[in-house]
């Protein structure tokens, strides 16, 4: 750029400078008036970013430079309060087209006015579309980085809302405070659940099963991790989550879901000890949870109904068998349909184990204790439970 050049485009940043005001003024109002999140906004709030921004493109545009490290930061700092400020990334992109737009009129009549070459003009054109390529870069990055940072934060909200009500962390009136930030009403019962991830189950079909994540429509609870299960609330249970292991407590309000999550929590362990799936609630899992939790009762029941039989392929048969027959009502056609066996096979089985354990399956009490070791028993036959 010859002597003469750089001159002529110090006057005409000079009068775009001299032009700063006016121009912001113009610029609010069309932001205001074409982009309603702009209008949402007082004009505090946005005319200092005009001006400023319209000054760090003139500095570089005048010296015919890049812009340095410190000025591409601020930029950065640029999009982050704009995201702070809840202003969409596309409305902000949009805002500042409008303002370039704007600005390449005014630089091109300010040309004008200077008798500019027509090459000198499209020379600081090319300029202005670097400059502003670089602008444009640096605060959408910015404005990316605030806005993952925001939805951590929120994140981080949700998921101390949702550990507080189902833990007891938060009072009654902490959680009446802050249900309808969530869209919740305190005073609807809502079903606690806590649910297991797998490999064919993630976290994210867990959440859609349940109805955390709705097609299209609303979603009707909260959820959080907790201890790598997905726990949380919602207000209506579906029938769709029969391919995942869910425990589900007696429906309550908020501020009362913590016994309900305690007891989720044990239907859960249970079901998923079980080898069970479906939605399951500690009533309908029935003796199952005590089995799993009372370890001295369980061991004390093996020894007396299960060991006299031995560890043998004959004594797995007949113990089989005899936890077929105590589950079918102690029908032993029914018994031997399941088995693919003659009903005589079945009769043995049980008659012979009722001699080896010196009890009698008749006996009601008797039968519920065998049961009880056989269902014992089980928990060792799961992977991940020898």
């Amino acid at each position: 750029m010859t002597t003469r050049g750089r001159a002529r485009r110090r006057r005409l940043v000079a009068a775009l400078a001299a032009d700063a005001d006016p121009f912001g003024e113009r610029i609010l109002t069309r932001l205001r008036a074409e982009i309603p999140v702009y209008g949402e906004r007082g004009a505090d709030d946005l005319l200092p970013a005009i001006l400023t921004s319209r000054a760090w493109i003139l500095e570089p545009l005048e010296e015919g430079r890049a812009f340095t490290a410190a000025e591409l930061e601020a930029f950065s700092s640029y999009g982050e309060v704009r995201a702070r400020q809840g202003i969409p990334a596309e409305d902000m992109l949009r805002a500042w087209r409008l303002s370039i737009r704007e600005f390449f009129d005014d630089m091109v009549d300010a040309g004008r006015a200077l008798r500019m070459a027509d090459g000198a003009l499209l020379e600081l054109t090319r300029d202005l579309l670097a400059t502003t390529d670089a602008a444009i870069l640096a605060f959408s990055q910015g404005h990316h980085r605030a806005e993952m940072e925001l939805a951590r934060q929120e994140e981080h909200r949700r998921t101390d809302f949702v550990r507080g009500v189902l833990l007891a962390g938060l009072g009654a009136t902490a959680i009446r405070q802050q249900a309808p930030r969530y869209g919740l009403d305190p005073d609807r019962e809502y079903y606690a659940v806590r649910a297991r991830p797998a490999a064919e189950t993630p976290m994210t079909v867990v959440e859609r099963l349940l109805g955390f994540r709705a097609h299209g429509g609303p979603a009707h609870g909260m959820v959080a991790l907790v201890d790598g299960d997905v726990a949380g609330f919602v207000d209506r249970m579906t029938a769709d989550a029969t391919s995942a292991v869910v425990g589900v407590g007696a429906p309550a309000r908020l501020d009362r879901l913590a016994p309900a999550f305690h007891r989720a929590t044990r239907a859960l362990a249970t079901a998923t000890a079980f080898g069970l799936t479906g939605v399951h609630d500690l009533g309908g899992l029935g003796v199952l949870p005590a089995v799993l939790a009372d370890v001295d009762v369980s061991d004390e029941l093996a020894r007396r109904y299960l060991r006299p039989l031995g560890d043998g392929e004959a004594a797995r048969s007949i113990l089989d068998t005899v936890r077929r027959y105590l589950s079918s009502g102690r029908r032993a056609d029914v018994t031997a349909r399941e088995m693919s066996v003659h009903h005589n096979t079945v009769r043995y089985r049980v008659r012979r184990y009722e001699e080896l354990a010196e009890v009698d399956l008749r006996d009601p009490d008797r039968a519920l204790e065998v049961w009880w070791a056989l269902q014992h028993a089980r928990l060792g036959e799961r992977p991940g439970r020898r």
